[in-house]
């Protein structure tokens, strides 16, 4: 035991911890035989160590402060202290980990608890968002229908299992409302493409859209072509950016009745 007649109870803490050498450990022991209040010394720390090792269950401590205590516990075998003296200052190091410990937990548990917060009010306001955009977009929609100048053309048959379009045509802004219904999705890089056809002259190409798994499909504010008196429109199943002219058959058509009429 290094340390000519150093008190044993000295070396206790460090011996509970397995920081002493083969020599002091073999010398500790043999006096621990002897000695009742040595041996209940040890039992004291190695109940301070077993608090340690459960501070903040499941979240264990952190590590530069375990070995603080570690340091402190084997310094213990230098320092020329009263015989309490180690036993007092470890169990006050114990305590203020394993509060330091539970401090960490409960910040850490708020701190989660805050990020979850926050979380659930951004997707609530996501959410809130979406539903507001589209109610205004179905106002909207409700509004161009309603308008007195608007005409509405059918393509396909109403009340049919088989595709159906409505072309809602106001006449005052020369905008258009297109609503599929029953009008499977176009394949793979395929679009469809709306057209209107003038009395005289080639087909005009318009927007390409496509439609939801459920075959419905809406496009406002189609710019309808002025200056020029329009027989029918139609629509053809195209390259999913569109094309100049029809490159594949008509799949719908529809006549429009005569303005005023």
């Amino acid at each position: 035991m290094s340390g000519a007649g150093q008190d044993p109870r000295e070396l206790a803490a460090a011996y509970s911890l397995g920081a002493l050498d083969p020599d002091e450990t073999r010398a500790f022991e043999a006096a621990l035989a002897g000695s009742p209040e040595l041996q209940r010394e040890v039992a004291e720390y190695r109940e301070v160590s077993a608090l340690l090792a459960q501070a903040a269950p499941g979240a264990g401590l952190p590590a530069e402060l375990r070995a603080r205590v570690l340091a402190q516990a084997a310094a213990s075998k230098q320092a020329h202290l009263p015989p309490r003296a180690p036993r007092l200052l470890w169990l006050a190091l114990a305590a203020s980990v394993v509060a330091l410990g539970a401090t960490s937990l409960l910040w850490y548990s708020t701190r989660q608890g805050l990020v979850e917060r926050d979380r659930a009010i951004a997707v609530l306001r996501d959410s809130l968002a979406a539903r507001e955009e589209l109610l205004a977009f179905r106002e909207a929609e409700i509004n161009a229908i309603l308008d007195p100048n608007v005409t509405l053309t059918l393509m396909g048959e109403a009340d049919s299992p088989k595709p159906t379009i409505q072309l809602f045509w106001n006449r005052k802004t020369n905008r258009m409302l297109v609503h599929a219904f029953q009008l499977a999705p176009a394949a793979s890089r395929r679009a469809y493409q709306l057209w209107f056809i003038p009395k005289q002259g080639a087909p005009i190409p318009s927007i390409t859209f496509n439609t939801e798994p459920s075959g419905h499909g809406l496009v406002p504010e189609v710019q309808v072509p002025a200056g020029m008196e329009l027989a029918a429109a139609a629509i053809t199943e195209e390259p999913e950016g569109g094309s100049p002219q029809p490159t594949t058959p008509v799949l719908l058509v529809a006549s429009f009745a005569p303005a005023g009429s």
